[in-house]
């Protein structure tokens, strides 16, 4: 809020008179009784014009500078005994500022000096508040004042534009109404501040005729009370306030209207001292709605409010002490310092500030909230992403076993089915067993690993060993040829190392040519990880061909030329994905003639 900086005032004394029917000549009005006072005169909202007879005491200058406020006073005159004239000198917002004798923000008049203490009058007459603060100061006093003045003004009025823009960065990232209404209130505030200290008359010139920045004065203080309970509804809807309250607010914004009405009318003064009972009334009003408000005791949609409850009562506190503040004075119900000039400012300054801080604290509240419910989307998301998956891969997995199943059933049925089975047809039944076993077996491993229950044990295990009992247990043991000149031991979990092994080899010797080798080669290999030990599967390519590199460890994936084995489609899904728990890796490296497959282990 501007603060008036202190200076040389030469007022000594100060009094009034109420002219109540307007009608008195200079002469008869300065035989009156006049009522002292100091400082501030207050009288309110009245039809009366107000004579004031001020003592002015002397000084060491020529001249001084009769300086009056605040801006909006509709017609002040001036008789000076000193300069009598047939017309008396005026000064307000309806004379030309190009006329004032000394041009600033304020209205002003040059007075000469005189040896001796001496009395001027001033005659007061407008449709807004009777409130008028009157200094005679010297002229390089008055400047350095106005400087001053002119800089604490610009931070006000710089405060306000702050406030504009983070609502307009905000309106604009997020598109909410309560903001957007904030943004029309703080328009109208900083409109009005510069209407207030004098800027517009100064701005404009003599480009807009002085009645219209008089009129436009009015209309922008009914603006700024109707944009403030316009911003109320909207805030305070959001916490379940009474019904009762929020159709007591409509009432007092459909005053707006009819103020409007009566100033085309010309009546501006009772159209002015209606919006003062808004203005009375809509803060405790407001503070009321705020504290009987039941959003926090149910919770709209079962979620609590985006302000807390104190934050919000604080906040209308804090508007209702501003506005008596300032609503007192204009009413002539006290007479105050100079300061009381600027309460209006003070409460759009104060009640910014405030409003600023509780939006801020929705819009940081708003954003969480709606981070949440992107994190809460996102993981539904994830859900139905994995029980599509797992709705795909249950597809997967019974269209396998309705398939891979299918041929060695279809031995056993037909072994059973003969009375006396040949040696041959007991030996299919035996491998068609083998088979269905293989595949259960494969699927409950990749159950497990779907489920993480899989852990390594890890232990001595020579790997020699492991490979002469995989060649043992072999249905075609002279297709295997062990190519290896160490025998290492390795620190891992023999089943699963035993499991990747049989893989591997199971898959070369099921899709290579019937009878053809299946080679086996073991050799030391360092990589970056460290050293390890290479076992290298290689075969030759059969009917199958050649999988697809992109796919070859995927799950259930099959060559389509590969259908004519009993497979799952598990074997080198399971084969990676173990080799990966004993912290090692399975490779597809093939050549131009041999399909080979390597697993690389820690040594």
């Amino acid at each position: 809020m501007p603060k008036p900086a202190m200076a040389a005032d030469r007022i000594v004394e100060r009094a009034y008179f109420e002219d109540k029917k307007s009608q008195l000549s200079f002469e008869q009005a300065r035989q009156q009784a006049f009522i002292p006072y100091t400082g501030l005169l207050s009288r309110g909202y009245s039809r009366s014009a107000f004579w004031l007879r001020l003592r002015i005491a002397p000084a060491g200058a020529e001249k001084l500078v009769l300086r009056i406020r605040p801006t909006y006073l509709d017609e002040i005159a001036l008789f000076d005994p000193l300069q009598p004239s047939a017309q008396p000198r005026l000064a307000g917002d309806r004379q030309p500022w190009e006329k004032s004798e000394y041009p600033s923000l304020n209205f002003n008049f040059v007075i000469p000096m005189s040896a001796a203490p001496r009395d001027i009058w001033l005659r007061l007459k407008t449709t807004s508040t009777n409130q008028i603060y009157v200094e005679a100061l010297p002229l390089d006093d008055i400047r350095k004042s106005d400087i001053k003045l002119g800089l604490l003004d610009s931070i006000y009025l710089a405060s306000l534009v702050l406030f504009l823009a983070w609502a307009l960065i905000h309106w604009f990232t997020q598109r909410e109404r309560v903001i957007g209404v904030f943004i029309a209130k703080q328009a109208i505030a900083l409109v009005y501040g510069l209407f207030y200290l004098g800027y517009f008359r100064v701005f404009l010139g003599d480009s807009a005729p002085a009645p219209w920045l008089d009129k436009a004065t009015s209309l922008l203080i009914l603006g700024y009370v109707a944009a403030a309970i316009w911003f109320d509804s909207h805030l305070l809807r959001e916490f379940q306030p009474p019904k009762w309250g929020m159709r007591l607010l409509r009432v007092l914004l459909a005053l707006f209207p009819l103020e409007i009405a009566l100033m085309i009318l010309g009546k501006t003064t009772l159209a002015l001292n209606i919006n003062m009972i808004a203005i009375l009334l809509e803060p405790p009003l407001a503070w009321l709605l705020a504290v009987m408000a039941r959003a926090w005791k149910t919770g709209e949609n079962g979620t609590p409010p985006l302000v807390s409850r104190g934050a919000l009562i604080l906040l209308y506190s804090t508007v209702m002490v501003s506005v008596s503040l300032a609503s007192l004075p204009t009413l002539g119900l006290v007479n105050t310092s100079e300061f009381t000039l600027y309460n209006f400012l003070g409460y759009g300054l104060i009640s910014g500030v405030a409003m600023v801080a509780v939006l801020q604290l929705r819009v940081r509240r708003m954003e969480q909230r709606r981070m949440q419910v992107l994190t809460q989307f996102a993981v539904i998301e994830k859900q139905v992403e994995q029980e599509r998956r797992q709705r795909l891969e249950q597809g997967q997995f019974m269209a396998m076993l309705a398939h891979e199943l299918k041929t060695p059933l279809s031995v056993m049925r037909m072994v059973l089915g003969t009375q006396s089975p040949s040696g041959e047809l007991l030996a299919h039944a035996d491998r068609a067993v083998r088979d269905m076993d293989a595949v259960i077996e494969r699927c409950l491993h990749a159950e497990k690993l779907s489920d993480r229950q899989l852990r390594a044990h890890l232990a001595g295990c020579r790997l020699s060993d492991e490979l002469q009992a995989l060649r043992h247990n072999s249905p075609a043991p002279e297709r295997l040829i062990v190519n290896s000149e160490i025998s290492p031991v390795l620190r891992t979990d023999a089943q699963m190392l035993r499991i990747i092994l049989a893989n591997l080899i199971d898959n070369a010797m099921k899709y290579s040519p019937p009878g053809s080798p299946v080679q086996i080669d073991v050799a030391q290999e360092n990589q970056a990880r460290g050293d390890g030990i290479a076992i290298s599967v290689k075969n030759l390519p059969g009917v199958a061909g050649r999988p697809d590199p992109e796919k070859v460890f995927q799950k259930y994936y099959r060559g389509k030329a590969a259908h004519h084995q009993t497979g799952s489609g598990l074997g080198l899904f399971l084969a990676e994905s173990m080799a990966r728990l004993l912290g090692g890796e399975v490779g597809y490296a093939p050549g131009d003639s041999f399909v080979k497959f390597k697993l690389w282990l820690p040594a």
